[in-house]
């Protein structure tokens, strides 16, 4: 058994065990790995120590469970490991930067740490804002192509078509761009072989070679990037995190609707380009 499927049982030991105990002599047993290497190896992979893996995770499912669920905070910080509904509110305000009680009556957004998955790179383990929304319907005006592929799919070839469509569109892009320097993607499916992609902007005309694009709303998981000067950079990353490893869709209750448009704004700031960040949002339904 080589070292990657080594760990990977391991953190699949761990995913189960979530709720409950997790002992090192268990992982030890499960990986076929002394525990001391299994740590190191597991720190040097994915940048997290083990407990910081189970706490984020714990702290991630927590905060759905105060959502989707009656139990009191107590209860919940009883079931991932706490011994009081104090000790638990500090590590949960220290991650999602929210108090528990806050989330259980307002509903408000917070972080989300997903699953790791380990193949020949690391799937997950970014902390990424995540919210449930409702979107109202609304109109923008936008540049059309049509790409080829899965777009939840074939990321690398949603990748390579979202990059040609932004290189040979600079003349539509000049003639929408509009002040605030946000711009917004909808992709919406036309089978499994052939997807349409929108470059759109608020913009009040519609200049030539553009057209007035609808978006309809409804239920969206929301997920931002970190602030940074170039957000497009963890945007391949993101791809795969929430089209692909969407485990975490399934800890929230939910599932991708794959048959809705989907959102993706761009806040391309020339006042602090250290703010920029891209908000995703994808259609979701309740899972039956």
């Amino acid at each position: 058994m080589n070292q990657v499927d080594c760990l990977q049982r391991g953190i699949d030991y761990i995913e189960g065990n979530l709720i409950g105990e997790i002992s090192n002599e268990n992982i030890q047993s499960v990986a076929c790995m002394n525990i001391a290497q299994f740590q190191k190896t597991f720190l040097s992979i994915t940048g997290y120590t083990v407990g910081e893996y189970i706490r984020n995770r714990r702290l991630t499912l927590a905060a759905f469970e105060l959502i989707n669920s009656k139990s009191s905070v107590l209860d919940i910080a009883l079931k991932y490991g706490y011994d009081s509904s104090e000790g638990f509110s500090r590590a949960f305000k220290e991650f999602h930067n929210v108090n528990p009680n806050e989330i259980k009556k307002c509903k408000t957004s917070f972080n989300l740490f997903n699953k790791i998955t380990l193949e020949i790179k690391v799937n997950g383990g970014r902390k990424m804002k995540f919210e449930i929304v409702t979107l109202d319907s609304q109109d923008f005006t936008g540049y059309k192509t049509i790409a080829t592929g899965n777009m939840n799919k074939d990321i690398d070839s949603r990748w390579d078509n979202d990059d040609d469509a932004w290189e040979t569109s600079r003349k539509e892009q000049n003639n929408i761009m509009t002040d605030d320097h946000i711009w917004y993607e909808i992709y919406r499916k036309v089978n499994d072989c052939q997807y349409i992609h929108y470059i759109c902007s608020k913009c009040g005309s519609i200049p030539n070679g553009c057209e007035k694009v609808h978006f309809d709303g409804g239920l969206f998981a929301k997920v931002t990037t970190e602030n940074c000067k170039h957000p497009t950079e963890q945007l391949k990353d993101l791809y795969y995190q929430t089209l692909i490893d969407n485990n975490w869709l399934s800890d929230s209750g939910y599932k991708l609707d794959d048959e809705r448009n989907q959102l993706y704004i761009t806040n391309w700031t020339m006042i602090d380009k250290e703010e920029r960040y891209i908000e995703i949002y994808l259609p979701i339904s309740k899972k039956e």
